[in-house]
């Protein structure tokens, strides 16, 4: 595979952008596996970060909401998730400082408890589980499941 252009891999990373939001790191490789070489892909990443569409930060920020709405998780499985998109541990400190996981536990919590079924300490004892699977530590679980089950 020939190597691509500048131009043609800052259009090849407006592309892939246009698909989805990326980690500088996740774009980079992801231009690299496409045939770009690294010192290609990394003059492309100084333009679109120059551009604005490159921003780690904002990135961080928005995979936490998104992590928030659709699957809410504890604080270890969100952080372990936002290092594999390849964003810095200081970014992801930073952005973990505005997750509240006793929040997410609770939301976690109260979306299972609707389809769950059977005694209620059945329903207890399979939210504590799911919970725990889900990353939250015990004192999360603990007062989320009283919660949502204090009137059912």
């Amino acid at each position: 595979m020939t190597d691509k252009t500048l131009q043609e891999s800052i259009r090849l990373g407006i592309r892939l952008l246009g698909q989805r939001a990326h980690s500088r790191a996740e774009l980079s490789a992801k231009l690299m596996r496409k045939g770009v070489n690294e010192a290609t892909a990394e003059a492309a990443m100084l333009r679109l970060e120059n551009l604005g569409l490159i921003d780690d930060r904002n990135f961080a920020s928005a995979c936490l909401q998104s992590i928030s709405k659709r699957r809410p998780e504890g604080k270890g499985k969100v952080r372990v998730r936002l290092m594999q998109k390849g964003l810095t541990e200081d970014l992801v400190e930073e952005a973990l400082r505005e997750y509240d996981p006793k929040e997410m536990c609770l939301a976690a919590a109260e979306k299972k408890m609707r389809s769950l079924a059977g005694a209620p300490e059945t329903k207890r004892k399979k939210l504590e589980t799911f919970l725990r699977n889900r990353g939250f530590d015990w004192q999360a679980i603990k007062e989320s499941v009283d919660i949502v089950t204090r009137d059912r």
